[in-house]
């Protein structure tokens, strides 16, 4: 069993496309081919059933995932613990970060980090929080940037700041002339949420219960700038992260009260994997902005 082997699995595993997976590996797609008949022959079991000319990851592929994506994560863990004796001259770092802190958070930190380690491969992912979680139990990313606490207990995580939630309404609000506002407020306001799968929805409406209110959401979108976007004319209104309601100057962003809705970021790693020096230097550069 091989490394490259490893890593031809785990690339199939995600994109269960034989051609998208060669060119992300930079090899042939019959060498590819060729390397996961030696993994699956080797193992015993069939990691992908054939469909038609397509593949679709086994249960047996499923169950060997997690194991492989946590041994590969030690593995390069361990070569960036050596790479510390070079100066950190070489390595990949896969970072799992969430939308509202791509803009505000991340790009000061990685422009320093690219110059401080040109020989570093830095790789972003945009994600929402539950996945970042997943990919980490799967050993697919060495750190995330998310919330704090998780409710997963094999998942560490660190406070990194605290940013409270605003109500943000178009110039034609009723609100827009209002600097700050109660949750009960809100009662029978038009809302555009984010769906209840996300965290910041979950904690939203544990705000409202506390404020003794049902929110009339009319919308329900997947994106924080897709809610400002619906928001900016009209009467719909949004209740967005303060450093998302800066980034939209165009619009009013307004305080809550009675509760003050927040959410606490943190770095989230998982419990018991090995933290890369590249990990470790990458976070001790995320420096909120105030």
């Amino acid at each position: 069993m091989e490394l490259r082997q490893l890593r031809y699995f785990l690339s199939v595993a995600d994109t269960e496309h034989l051609t998208q997976s060669a060119h992300a590996m930079y090899v042939t797609q019959s060498t590819l081919s060729h390397g996961l008949r030696q993994l699956e022959t080797e193992l015993g079991v069939s990691l992908f059933d054939r469909v038609g000319r397509g593949l679709k990851i086994s249960q047996a592929g499923l169950l060997f995932k997690g194991y492989v994506g946590r041994a590969v994560q030690e593995i390069e863990a361990g070569r960036m613990e050596l790479s510390r004796l070079n100066g950190l001259q070489a390595g990949t770092l896969t970072v799992g970060v969430i939308p509202t802190f791509m803009n505000s958070l991340i790009p000061n930190a990685v422009a320093i980090f690219s110059e401080q380690y040109p020989g570093i491969k830095v790789s972003i992912r945009d994600l929402r929080a539950d996945l970042i979680e997943e990919l980490l139990m799967a050993g697919q990313l060495d750190v995330g940037i998310a919330f704090h606490p998780t409710e997963r207990e094999e998942i560490n995580t660190t406070h990194l700041f605290t940013e409270q939630m605003q109500l943000l309404v178009g110039k034609n609000h009723p609100l827009a002339d209002k600097r700050t506002v109660s949750m009960k407020t809100l009662k029978n306001m038009p809302l555009c949420l984010l769906p209840r799968s996300f965290a910041t929805r979950r904690m939203l409406d544990e705000s409202f219960k506390i404020a003794g209110i049902s929110p009339l959401v009319r919308v329900e979108m997947e994106s924080v700038s897709a809610l400002i976007a619906a928001c900016d004319s009209g009467l719909l209104a949004t209740i967005v992260p303060e450093r998302a309601a800066r980034d939209s100057a165009h619009m009013h962003a307004i305080k809550l009260s009675d509760p003050q809705p927040s959410r606490h970021a943190g770095i989230l790693w998982r419990k018991g994997a090995s933290r890369s020096v590249a990990a470790q230097a990458f976070v001790a550069l995320l420096r909120p902005e105030k």
